[in-house]
C-alpha cells in the first residue's frame, strides 16, 4: 500500500501542466518552447527592447507617429489598464507584418490589431490617432481577459459586442485567444508570444 501511494505521488509531481507561466505543450510549437502569459500584467520587456527589435525587423515602419512614439503608448495606454504592454506591441507586430501592412489595413487607419476586418477586402475601424488606436487596442484585450470596465471614455468600436458576447472577460491568457480575436485563429497566442520571446531576447545597452 505504501508503495502504491508513493507511486502515485510521483506520477502526480511530474506530470506536466500548462498555465501562465509554463512551456507549452504541443506538436504546433515544433522545437521552439512559448511560455504562455497572462494578458494581464506587468511587462516583462523594456521599451528598448520592442524598438530594437523592430527596427531590426523594418528600419522604416509605415506608422504615422515615430517608434519611440508608438511604443510610449503602447506602454501608457496598456498599463493605465493593467494589459501587458510588450506583449500587446508584439501582437501589434504580428497583426501589422512589423508595421510593413499590405493586407487589408493601411497604415493611416492606426489600426494595430485588425479591427474590424473580417477578410473581405473591408479595411475595418479607423482612429484619429496613433493613441487612440493603441486605446482601442488595448480596451479590446481588456474586454476579453476582464468583465472590468476600461478606466478611460471607450473608443473600441467593437467592444460593446464582445461585453455581450460568451468571451467576455474569458480570455485570461494569451493563448486563450486562439479562435476569439481572430477566425480560425489557431495558435494565434503562440505567435504572439514567440514574437515577445525574441524581444525578450533583445541585448540593450
Amino acid at each position: 500500500m505504501r508503495i502504491l501511494v508513493l507511486v502515485t505521488c510521483v506520477i502526480f509531481v511530474f506530470m506536466p501542466v500548462a498555465f501562465a507561466g509554463s512551456p507549452l505543450m504541443g506538436d504546433e510549437l515544433n522545437s521552439n518552447t512559448v511560455f504562455d502569459l497572462s494578458i494581464m500584467g506587468p511587462p516583462l520587456a523594456t521599451k528598448e527592447q520592442c524598438l530594437q527589435y523592430l527596427f531590426s525587423r523594418n528600419p522604416f515602419p509605415a506608422i504615422t507617429v515615430s517608434a519611440e512614439e508608438l511604443v510610449d503608448d503602447f506602454y501608457t495606454e496598456a498599463t493605465d489598464e493593467g494589459i501587458r504592454p510588450d506583449v500587446a506591441f508584439a501582437q501589434a507586430l504580428n497583426e501589422t507584418g512589423n508595421f510593413k501592412y499590405g493586407g487589408d489595413v493601411i497604415p493611416l487607419q492606426n489600426n494595430y490589431c485588425g479591427l474590424g476586418t473580417v477578410g473581405d477586402g473591408g479595411q475595418g475601424a479607423w482612429f484619429i490617432s496613433a493613441q487612440i488606436g493603441v486605446r482601442a487596442q488595448v480596451q479590446h484585450l481588456l474586454g476579453y481577459a476582464s468583465t472590468e470596465p476600461p478606466k478611460k471614455e471607450i473608443v473600441d468600436p467593437r467592444y460593446n459586442l464582445l461585453k455581450c458576447s460568451k468571451n467576455f472577460g474569458g480570455a485570461k491568457t494569451w493563448t486563450d485567444l486562439n479562435g476569439k480575436w481572430a477566425v480560425p485563429g489557431t495558435n494565434y497566442g503562440q505567435k504572439i508570444l514567440k514574437i515577445h520571446a525574441k524581444i525578450m531576447r533583445e541585448k540593450t545597452d
